[in-house]
């Protein structure tokens, strides 16, 4: 194999095994409820995340902690501190290291402390690989 393909290769995983998750109409909004971005890839596959865009409608309420967590109630692989003022722009996050779940495990968002006011909005890319 040529290095250009084994770097490719383990950026964007194996058979076509990207993802990408698109957030609910209404977002995330006043809850600490969790909500799962990527079910399970398999036996012995994990979820990577590559990329995360996140934005708001609305001036939140209070300042709100968003967290990517790996499994269910899990643990936090990456954290942001939302202000209460809005960014017409959003947030866009790219890793060149990927995050990575653990395998066959499902990752979710969760919204550690309610924004009480406004929605958040998560989009999310990744690939499952080994």
């Amino acid at each position: 194999m040529n290095r250009v393909f084994i770097q490719n290769y383990r950026q964007h995983g194996d058979d076509g095994r990207d993802w990408s998750y698109v957030p609910e109409v209404a977002g995330i909004s006043n809850t600490t409820t969790a909500v799962t971005i990527k079910a399970a890839a398999g036996a012995l596959l994990r979820n990577y995340i590559t990329a995360i865009q996140v934005s708001t409608t609305a001036a939140l309420g209070a300042a709100t902690v968003l967290a990517i967590r790996d499994g269910a109630a899990g643990t936090v692989l990456w954290r942001l501190s939302l202000p209460t003022t809005i960014n017409p722009a959003g947030w866009s996050f790219t890793f060149p290291t990927p995050l990575v779940g653990t395998a066959n495990t499902l990752l979710e968002v969760v919204t550690l402390t309610a924004n009480v006011t406004g929605a958040i909005y998560v989009n999310v890319q990744g690939y499952a690989a080994r």
